[in-house]
């Protein structure tokens, strides 16, 4: 069975990334601890705590490209996932694949 242990980070989506790593980081003093992306879409991640992150992303993806994937044409979004923190990394693909088998997308 798997034993969630907490939120692991929310995805928020932003129309300007540098003004929110401004806040985040600059203001609130909340490290950027990692990032993703490539051109024309970024998703960075500040620690808030030992176990807590708040995640932002801007620009879009096409479908199928994974976490947080967009359609063109849909529209503005402002949430975009939550991610749950499990105990052990087979608890996170046992969970992966059971979301499968039940039919939904999951990114690796």
């Amino acid at each position: 069975m798997i034993h969630f242990n907490g939120i692991n980070h929310l995805a928020m989506a932003t129309g300007d990334m540098d003004k929110t790593i401004r806040f985040w980081r600059d203001l609130l003093g909340m490290p950027l601890v990692a990032g993703l992306g490539k051109p024309g879409y970024r998703h960075y991640f500040f620690q808030i705590s030992e176990s807590d992150l708040i995640a932002f992303s801007s620009g879009r993806r096409k479908a199928g490209q994974g976490e947080g994937s967009r359609r063109a044409g849909l529209g503005p979004f402002i949430f975009d996932h939550v991610s749950f923190g499990v105990d052990t990394e087979d608890d996170l693909w046992q969970l992966k694949d059971k979301l499968q088998a039940a039919g939904f997308e999951v990114s690796e």
